[in-house]
């Protein structure tokens, strides 16, 4: 099982730092949006998050995969923090924007808008969540060019 997760966590995380690890405005936010997706809308919803799906069948069943998994969770939203907080850094965001905060919350509307993109077998929810969790951010842009 150790195996399974490093497999399809390297398979995400690659997968999201080639957007990710560019990201320092909100354009790029959208770039990032759109083409996760577009993933999700190849495979009509179907299948979820590979990470998600296996924290849900593994987190209560093994202390030790459960770490690992929460690990991979931390790197990937670390890839987002970081990125939030070059554009805070660039002028971007408004300084009072907290990138860990708004990390945290684009995961939870990734994560979410994958279960329900998956039980509808229809990428619009995950859109929607991700439109939602951009607005948010977008309250903290430095200036409406963003």
């Amino acid at each position: 099982m150790r195996d399974v997760v490093a497999l399809q966590a390297s398979e995400v995380l690659e997968w999201h730092q080639q957007y990710l690890t560019r990201l320092k405005s909100l354009r790029g936010l959208e770039r990032w949006r759109d083409a996760l997706v577009e993933r999700v809308a190849l495979r009509e919803g179907a299948y979820g998050c590979p990470l998600g799906s296996l924290a849900s069948e593994l987190a209560d069943q093994d202390e030790g995969i459960r770490k690992t998994l929460a690990q991979h969770f931390e790197e990937w939203e670390g890839l987002l923090r970081a990125g939030l907080e070059r554009a805070r850094d660039s002028g971007a965001l408004r300084s009072d924007a907290d990138p860990a905060a708004l990390a945290t919350g684009m995961m939870a509307a990734v994560q979410g808008g994958y279960l329900l993109a998956q039980t509808a077998r229809d990428p619009g929810p995950m859109k929607i969540s991700l439109d939602m969790a951009i607005d948010h951010i977008r309250a903290y842009a430095a200036d409406e060019g963003s």
